[in-house]
């Protein structure tokens, strides 16, 4: 059994949080290549994570065996601008542990503590992203009763050329075969 501890993250932790992430990215982009890396993930991570640990609407905690960072987790709280309620949400940005870690609670350890921390805000809801190719991911988040709420589509559109682009477009400006519809989203004389 495992003898790790769940504390707050101090920034002395900065360097290990970002070599557990950079793996997780790097492992995720092998499982779907949707998940490709910019050139500069690296420090545009560096600067997010920096600026979770100082920030009073953000905690990052980390799982820790031995003075070696094993696990981390952030959490955020988000305000949601549209007509839905509750306006107030936790967000879970990240939940990363060691690949050789894992199955030894250290990923409900910790999200354990980032749902105690939402809790003693206020907050009663936290929502998440989970890749749809991220089969321990899902499973883990299904084990603490995360349920699909919003599910986002990804579509490739086929790539077009200037030339086609412009065979395409007749001479009022409007693609062929789609009827001419104003920016008002109305129809025929401006009715709805």
């Amino acid at each position: 059994m495992s003898n790790f501890i769940v504390r707050a993250a101090k920034p002395a932790d900065e360097s290990a949080v970002l070599a557990l992430v950079q793996s997780e990215m790097t492992a995720h982009q092998g499982v779907d290549p949707r998940f490709q890396l910019r050139a500069d993930a690296a420090p545009r991570y560096a600067l997010y994570l920096h600026d979770r640990l100082r920030e009073n609407d953000s905690s990052v905690f980390v799982a820790e065996d031995n003075g070696v960072v094993i696990g981390a987790a952030i959490g955020s709280i988000r305000i949601q601008e549209a007509f839905f309620e509750p306006r107030r949400f936790g967000y879970v940005s990240d939940l990363v542990v060691d690949p050789a870690r894992r199955r030894e609670g250290v990923g409900r350890a910790l999200w354990d503590r980032v749902a105690l921390w939402f809790r003693g805000l206020g907050v009663g809801v936290v929502r998440l992203h989970v890749a749809a190719h991220g089969g321990a991911a899902k499973a883990f988040w299904d084990s603490v009763h995360a349920e699909p709420f919003l599910v986002e589509s990804w579509i490739d559109l086929p790539a077009v050329g200037v030339a086609e682009v412009s065979a395409d477009v007749n001479s009022a400006g409007q693609a062929a075969g789609v009827a001419a519809t104003p920016a008002t989203g109305r129809g025929e004389g401006g009715k709805p």
